[in-house]
C-alpha cells in the first residue's frame, strides 16, 4: 500500500465519510453537553455553533484556493518545506489519534454498561481493536465504501428514533426560551465549534477525490447535514426531558430509544440504537485510525503506511487506558476536546495556509529577482 494515492472515490462517499465522523457523538453525548452548557435553549446553541462552523469553514477555504486538489500537508510543504510539512502531520496526527484513544474508551465503556456488564473492558475493546485493525489494513477505499452503507443505515435508524418518540414530547419544556441565558449560548456556542474537529480529516481527501474541487462542496454538506442532525437531536431531546432532568441521562439517544412503544409488538427499539450505534463507531474508528496512521507516515516520509497499522494499533490501544475511569475520559471531552479542538480543525490549519501561500509568494519573488 503505497499510501493509496491510486485509491479514487467520489462526492458522495466523501459526504458520507465526513458526516458519520462529525455526527457519531450525537449518539454519545451531544445532546446531553448541549443541555449542561445552556439550559433548555441547547438547541438554540446547537444553531449557533453550526453556523460559526460553516463561517470557520468559509475562512479556512477562501484560503484553499490557491492550493486545490493539495491535502494538507502538501500545502504545508509547498510553502514550508519538509519542517512545516512534519510539524503539520504530527500535530493532525497526534490530534486524530487522541480522537481515536478518547472515543474507543467512551464507546467500550458504554457498551459495557448497557450490554455486557460483566465483560472486562479490555474485551470489550479488543472487538473494536480487531476492526479497526482489519479495516487499516484493507485499506481506505474499504472504510470508504463501508461508511457509504453504514451512514445513510445509521440516518434512517436516527430519524426513526426522533419520529418515534414525538408522543412523550411537550414543548413547555422550551421554557424559559433563551435558557441559561444568551453570555452562554454566545460563548459556549462558539467553543463548541470543536465538536467539528472532525473535519480535519477532510483537509487529507482531496488526493483521494475523483475531482479534488469537490472537497470544498463536500465540506458544506457534510456540516448542513450534521448541523440538521445536531439541532434537531437536541431540539426533541429538549422537548422530551425537561432541564435539569436533561442533564442526567447517560447516552441520551439510548434514553430516548428506551420511551419508544409502537403497540404491543414492537417495544424495546432501544436494541436498534445499539446496532446502528455499534456500526457507526466501528467506522469512526476505523477512519480516524486509518487517517491518523497515514498523516503520520507521511509527514515522516515513509513511502508505506501498511506497516505501521499494527504498532500503531497497539499504541491507541495502550492510549485509551490511560483515563483512570468513565469520568475522567468525560471530563477530557468536555473540558479538552470538546473546548479546544476548533483550534486545531481550524485556526491550526488556517496558519499553515496562511504561512504556505506566503512561502510561495516569498518563493517567486526570490526567483524574479
Amino acid at each position: 500500500m503505497q499510501m493509496d494515492k491510486r485509491i479514487r472515490f467520489g462526492r458522495w462517499e466523501a459526504i458520507m465519510l465526513i458526516t458519520n465522523l462529525i455526527c457519531t457523538k450525537v449518539f454519545l453525548y451531544f445532546n446531553r453537553m448541549t443541555a449542561e452548557d445552556t439550559g433548555n435553549a441547547g438547541w438554540m446553541m446547537a444553531a449557533f455553533t453550526s453556523a460559526m462552523a460553516l463561517l470557520f469553514y468559509f475562512l479556512v477555504m477562501s484560503l484553499y484556493g490557491k492550493f486545490e486538489g493539495m491535502d494538507i500537508l502538501d500545502i504545508a510543504e509547498a510553502g514550508g518545506g519538509k519542517v512545516l510539512r512534519t510539524i503539520t502531520g504530527f500535530v493532525l496526527g497526534g490530534a486524530l489519534f487522541v480522537l481515536a484513544a478518547i472515543t474507543m474508551r467512551k464507546f467500550s465503556e458504554d457498551i459495557k454498561t448497557i450490554s455486557l456488564p460483566t465483560s472486562p473492558l479490555s474485551y470489550v475493546m479488543g472487538f473494536f481493536m480487531a476492526g479497526v485493525i482489519i479495516a487499516g489494513l484493507l485499506g481506505v477505499e474499504s472504510i470508504v465504501r463501508h461508511n457509504a452503507i453504514v451512514t445513510p443505515i445509521a440516518t434512517a435508524g436516527y430519524i426513526v428514533i426522533l419520529l418515534g418518540i414525538m408522543p412523550n414530547i411537550d414543548v413547555t419544556n422550551l421554557l424559559p426560551i433563551l435558557g441559561t441565558g444568551l453570555k452562554d449560548i454566545l460563548m459556549k456556542g462558539f467553543y463548541r465549534t470543536s465538536v467539528f474537529a472532525e473535519l480535519l480529516v477532510l483537509f487529507m481527501l482531496p488526493p483521494f477525490l475523483e475531482n479534488p474541487g469537490d472537497a470544498r462542496k463536500v465540506g458544506y454538506v457534510a456540516i448542513t447535514a450534521s448541523s440538521f442532525f445536531f439541532v434537531t437531536g437536541s431540539l426533541v431531546y429538549t422537548l422530551v426531558f425537561p432541564y435539569p432532568t436533561s442533564m442526567e441521562p447517560f447516552l441520551p439517544v439510548f434514553n430516548m430509544a428506551r420511551l419508544i412503544g409502537l403497540g404491543r409488538f414492537f417495544q424495546r427499539i432501544e436494541s436498534l440504537f445499539v446496532f446502528i450505534w455499534v456500526m457507526s463507531a466501528l467506522v469512526y474508528l476505523s477512519t480516524v485510525f486509518y487517517f491518523g496512521v497515514y498523516t503520520v507516515s507521511k509527514a515522516a516520509g515513509l513511502k508505506y503506511a501498511r506497516p505501521m497499522m499494527i504498532p500503531f494499533a497497539i499504541i491507541l490501544f495502550s492510549a485509551a487506558f490511560l483515563p483512570v475511569d468513565l469520568l475522567s475520559v468525560i471530563k477530557i471531552e468536555s473540558e479538552i476536546i470538546n473546548t479546544w479542538g476548533w483550534a486545531v480543525t481550524f485556526a491550526f490549519i488556517g496558519l499553515v495556509m496562511i504561512a504556505a501561500g506566503a512561502g510561495k509568494r516569498a518563493g517567486r519573488g526570490t526567483k524574479g529577482r
